[in-house]
């Protein structure tokens, strides 16, 4: 921790304001005197005007690329963390706090069929047992729970351990700059864990292995005392020693999305996921932004339009990030893939989204789903179905916005009591069944036929060209 100056993270004293870090950024690209400037705004406290601060997609390649070792990606936070403390979020940031029952994995256990809702309350019900090794489920496999069904991993079905109410480890609220919440969080699952007994912790999300192997111990002082590794090594381990054995080579052509929290634990988690493409007998094109310098999914992207100007409004969440995402889709299209493969469970789901709503042709998938087809097997064909699920649920929350002016009051997140591990909370009744009526509504006749789907899509590609063109960053690159 810097002691020299008002920052908790970033190193003032050993920036010297060459702006590297954002002429260098992915995303932005800023001309060499124009990234010195806008950075000097973050500094200062002018931080609203910062082009950093408005479309920072927290990808945190800035820190790999600052010469000084100054850390000005955790500046960008410690902003957000000043703006939420003056005016609160958007109430709709509620989608992604698991306390609220307006959550989006309280909305989408409302949707699940009876044999998926089990199983993540499976998941639920191990946190309150010994295990000395356990599966971590993680934030965002909660919401595509049917990843973790693969017969790859029955060894491991019986300590399968998880619940949105673990924070996701405090990867999303980090990234938020909700620093005191992310503290409390680390308190929790050190109490938790110690609790439980674990010695050994897989994650089935990269972005957890990277929070509790070195984020949470590095930046908040947590203390936790088991080996950490992610699903994708525990994959690539069984590979090698001939335990998980594949019956065939897929012979298809494909690109790796390297998801932000890959570049922690010195990107060791690249390498495994383009090792498991190819040792599936898949062909590796990579793509001009790629391992540490990846562009974003486009979900992180929704961060930046919580804070600051316009932050009231979700169509400008929601219009930023859909232009992330088809930023990064379209890179992956360039190199003449049929497949991208997106191994956090955010990324993939968010990606899967994009291409139903905007019929994109490339193909999502999951390192997990390419072991099963090298296996000879047929993963579960549930993401479209899931995605509409999430517009339902997303749908709900934007009506409450549109007619509720209470709804519409910020939103400030209280850190949670480490000593009080609680359940998901169950959305309101009223809620319940707003979301089951939006998908009823999505997947009927009116909706779900190919002349309606080509208009929608058609409608949301318009929509995003249109934004595009008001956005003052070049998204052509």
């Amino acid at each position: 921790m810097n002691t020299d100056s008002t920052f908790r993270w970033f190193k003032d004293d050993l920036c010297d304001g060459c702006g590297k870090c954002l002429a260098e950024c992915p995303v932005l690209s800023l001309p060499e005197k124009e990234a010195q400037d806008d950075f000097e705004l973050l500094r200062r406290g002018d931080y609203t005007a910062s082009k950093a601060f408005r479309f920072c997609t927290t990808c945190n390649v800035c820190d790999l690329t600052c010469p000084q070792n100054a850390d000005p990606y955790e500046l960008i936070l410690e902003r957000y963390e000043t703006e939420k403390q003056r005016r609160g979020l958007p109430s709709f940031a509620k989608l992604v706090f698991p306390c609220e029952p307006e959550n989006i994995w309280s909305g989408l256990r409302v949707l699940m069929d009876d044999d998926e809702r089990n199983l993540v309350e499976f998941w639920e019900s191990n946190l309150d047992k010994k295990h000395s090794e356990i599966l971590l489920t993680g934030f965002y496999t909660n919401i595509a729970p049917f990843l973790l069904q693969s017969d790859v991993l029955e060894e491991l079905r019986p300590i399968t351990a998880g619940s949105p109410m673990l924070w996701g480890c405090g990867g999303d609220s980090n990234k938020l700059g909700a620093i005191a919440l992310t503290d409390s969080v680390a308190g929790l699952l050190e109490k938790k864990f110690a609790a439980m007994g674990v010695k050994k912790i897989i994650c089935s999300m990269e972005a957890e292995a990277a929070m509790l192997a070195e984020i949470l111990p590095e930046r908040f002082g947590a203390r936790f005392d088991f080996e950490i590794t992610s699903l994708d090594e525990w994959l690539y381990d069984k590979m090698q020693s001939g335990s998980l054995k594949l019956d065939k080579q897929l012979g298809l052509k494909v690109t790796v999305h390297d998801n932000c929290m890959s570049r922690y634990l010195g990107g060791r988690s690249q390498d495994i996921v383009r090792k498991i493409v190819q040792d599936t007998g898949c062909e590796l094109v990579e793509m001009e932004h790629c391992r540490n310098r990846a562009l974003c999914c486009g979900w992180a992207a929704t961060i930046p339009k919580l804070h600051g100007p316009g932050s009231g409004n979700p169509l400008n969440t929601v219009m930023y990030m859909m232009c992330s995402i088809e930023r990064r889709m379209a890179e992956a299209a360039d190199t003449g893939a049929d497949t991208i493969v997106a191994s956090c469970p955010a990324c993939y789901v968010f990606m899967n989204l994009f291409k139903e709503v905007t019929g994109a042709h490339i193909k999502v998938r999951h390192p997990l789903e390419l072991i099963d087809m090298a296996r000879g097997n047929t993963p579960p064909d549930m993401a479209a179905v899931r995605s509409w699920q999430i517009l339902a649920v997303a749908a709900r929350l934007t009506s409450r916005w549109a007619a509720s002016r209470e709804f519409r009051k910020r939103y400030y997140p209280k850190p949670v009591d480490p000593n009080n591990f609680t359940k998901l909370p169950a959305p309101a009744p009223e809620d319940a069944a707003g979301i089951k009526k939006y998908d009823k509504y999505f997947n009927g006749k009116l909706v779900n036929n190919s002349i309606t789907r080509s208009s929608i899509r058609a409608s949301v590609k318009a929509a995003m060209a249109l934004y595009r063109k008001s956005l003052p960053i070049d998204f052509s690159r």
